[in-house]
C-alpha cells in the first residue's frame, strides 16, 4: 500500500491526479477521496471547546494566548486531521491512496510536526491539572474535561503517523503540480527544502502542460537515520538531499538535532544509544549529513 499525493494547487492537479489513478494500473484497488470539505473533526471540536477556558484559567497574556492558539488550532487543521486517518485506513484496508491536497504544501509539510510536538507537551498539563496548574490551597481552578485530554492523545499520534508517512519515500509518493510563474516557483522551492530536511525529494514536477505521470518511480531502499559505531565513536547519517554544508543550520537541543535551511527547520530525535552522547563533528558529502558523536562523560555510565 502506498500514498500518492498531489499537492501544489495548479490549475492542472486534477489531470495529474487522473494520471497518477491511470499508472497504479486497472488492478490495483485504489481510494480517491471526493472533493468536498471535510466534516469537523472530533479532535478539533474537543479541543475548541475548552481551549479559550483553560488558556484564561492559566492567566496568560492575551498574545500569549493567541500564539498558542494559533500553535495548537491551526486553520488548517481538520483537513491535515483528515488526511492522517485517510492514510489510517487506507493502509489498514490494503489499498492504495491518491489525493489532490488542498493545501499550501509548505503547510502540508511542515504543520504535522510542529502540532503533534504542541499536543503532546500538553497532555502532561492536562492531565496533571491540580498538580501543576492550581495545587492544594491554591486556588480551585476549573478543571479540563476528559475528553480534552484523549483529544490531545489522539490527535498527536494522528499528526505523528502523518508526518512519519510524509518523510517515509516508502510510504508516500508526492507530486508537485504548482500553479506557472513565482508562485510556483516559490511552493517548488518550499517543497524541496521540507523534503530535503525529512531526507527525500519529490516524487515528480509537474509543469502547466506537462505530460503527467508516466510511471510511478520505486522508492529508495533505505531511509531515516542511520546509526554506525566506530571504536569509540558513533556516527549518524541524516539524508538532506541537495542541501549544501553552507546552507544547513544545526543545533543540538536535549534529544533532538534541530535542522535548519532556506528559513525551514525540521526536527529530528537521536536514537535512543546516541542520546548520551555529544556531537563532535559534523559535514555534508553526497547529500548525506554524518554526525560524529562521542560518548558524554558527564552522564555516560563507567564500568
Amino acid at each position: 500500500m502506498g500514498a500518492h499525493l498531489v499537492v501544489g494547487g495548479g490549475d492542472h492537479s486534477d489531470a495529474v491526479t487522473a494520471r497518477v489513478v491511470a499508472a497504479l494500473g486497472p488492478g490495483t484497488p485504489v481510494v480517491r477521496p471526493p472533493h468536498r470539505a471535510a466534516p469537523a473533526d472530533p479532535v478539533v471540536v474537543a479541543i475548541e471547546s475548552q481551549l479559550d477556558r483553560i488558556l484564561a484559567a492559566l492567566d496568560l497574556p492575551a498574545p500569549v494566548v493567541a500564539d498558542l492558539i494559533a500553535t495548537i488550532l491551526p486553520r488548517d487543521l481538520p483537513d491535515l486531521l483528515h488526511l492522517a486517518r485517510a492514510l489510517a485506513r487506507a493502509r489498514a484496508d490494503g489499498h492504495e491512496l491518491v489525493v489532490d491536497v488542498d493545501l499550501e504544501v509548505a503547510r502540508l509539510l511542515d504543520v504535522p510536526q510542529r502540532v503533534a510536538r504542541a499536543f503532546a507537551a500538553f497532555v502532561p498539563v492536562v492531565a496533571r491539572w491540580e498538580v501543576l496548574v492550581a495545587p492544594e490551597g491554591i486556588g480551585a481552578l476549573p478543571a479540563p474535561e476528559q475528553p480534552v485530554l484523549t483529544a490531545l492523545r489522539e490527535g498527536a499520534e494522528l499528526l505523528e503517523d502523518l508526518d512519519r508517512a510524509l518523510a517515509d519515500p516508502t510510504m508516500t509518493s508526492i507530486h508537485l503540480a504548482a500553479p506557472a510563474g513565482p508562485v510556483g516557483a516559490a511552493r517548488r522551492a518550499d517543497a524541496e527544502v521540507l523534503l530535503a530536511l525529512m531526507g527525500r525529494t519529490l516524487t515528480a514536477v509537474h509543469p502547466v502542460g506537462g505530460s503527467g505521470v508516466e510511471h510511478l518511480p520505486s522508492p529508495a531502499p533505505e531511509s531515516g537515520p542511520r546509526v554506525e559505531r566506530t571504536g569509540e565513536q558513533w556516527l549518524l547519517r541524516i539524508d538532506v538531499p541537495g542541501v549544501r554544508a553552507a546552507d544547513l543550520e544545526l543545533v543540538r537541543h536535549d534529544d533532538e538535532i534541530v535542522l535548519g535551511c532556506a528559513g525551514r527547520t525540521r526536527r529530528v530525535l537521536l536514537p535512543s544509544v546516541l542520546r548520551r552522547c555529544e556531537v563532535e563533528r559534523a559535514g555534508i558529502a553526497g547529500g548525506v549529513l554524518t554526525l560524529t558523536m562521542t560518548p558524554d562523560p558527564a552522564v555516560w555510565p563507567r564500568g
